[in-house]
């Protein structure tokens, strides 16, 4: 806390001082006001405000031990929460789950496979759920399969062949790579399933367009 209250204190200081300033001088000018009286009453007020902005800006996170400042302030906002909700019902795999998604939203790949890993240390493992940390991972290592990555693909099939996140990640990762057969063999695998949660138009637009790239497509 001394450190934070010393801080306070010279940003306080700080912003006396040049209130200050800029009051002389706005004094100054009041006889002959010009161009130049309403700029410096504008400083006196807007400065300060930017430094106090940027300052108090960050103390909305100080109890973080590392916050990516590369996430925006309200995407941070959620994670917290997130977690905070987490940490109140340790038992819910949803509260997981969506601690997850919200690291990977803000591209925290390494932290998203963390909670997966808690969850799936928890529970027992669903093909869903070990898909999903796939992806995590292979978007973590760069759009790139590891054996880590290849590994939970593996266990995910195992358990249901047709799971949509590792289907949709194995027939993403193909087309990019310029397996456009392999792509479209992974899209009927969902196709010829009966499961309710695959979207059958979007998944037949990407065969076609796969289909128009293949080598002896004319």
């Amino acid at each position: 806390m001394i450190p934070l209250s010393l801080a306070l204190v010279m940003l306080l200081l700080c912003v006396c001082g040049m209130v200050a300033h800029q009051h002389q001088r706005c004094v100054a000018q009041i006889a002959s006001p010009g161009r130049g009286f309403p700029l410096a009453l504008m400083s006196a007020l807007i400065l300060p405000a930017m430094v106090l902005y940027g300052f108090l800006g960050h103390l909305w996170d100080w109890d973080q031990g590392r916050v990516d400042h590369r996430v925006g302030y309200l995407l941070q906002k959620t994670i917290n929460e997130d977690r905070l909700a987490l940490e109140s019902e340790p038992a819910n795999p949803e509260r997981y789950l969506k601690l997850a998604r919200s690291h990977a939203a803000g591209g925290q790949y390494e932290q998203a496979v963390t909670v997966m890993e808690q969850l799936l240390a928890r529970a027992t493992p669903q093909a869903a759920w070990l898909g999903l940390q796939a992806s995590y991972l292979y978007y973590r290592d760069g759009r790139a399969f590891g054996e880590d990555a290849r590994a939970r693909v593996e266990q995910a099939l195992s358990l249901d062949n047709t799971d949509v996140t590792t289907r949709m990640l194995l027939a993403n990762q193909a087309y990019l790579i310029g397996h456009y057969a392999e792509a479209i063999g992974h899209w009927q695998v969902l196709l010829a399933s009966h499961r309710d949660d695959v979207n059958r138009t979007a998944i037949g637009n990407a065969i076609a367009r796969a289909e128009a790239r293949l080598p002896d497509a004319s």
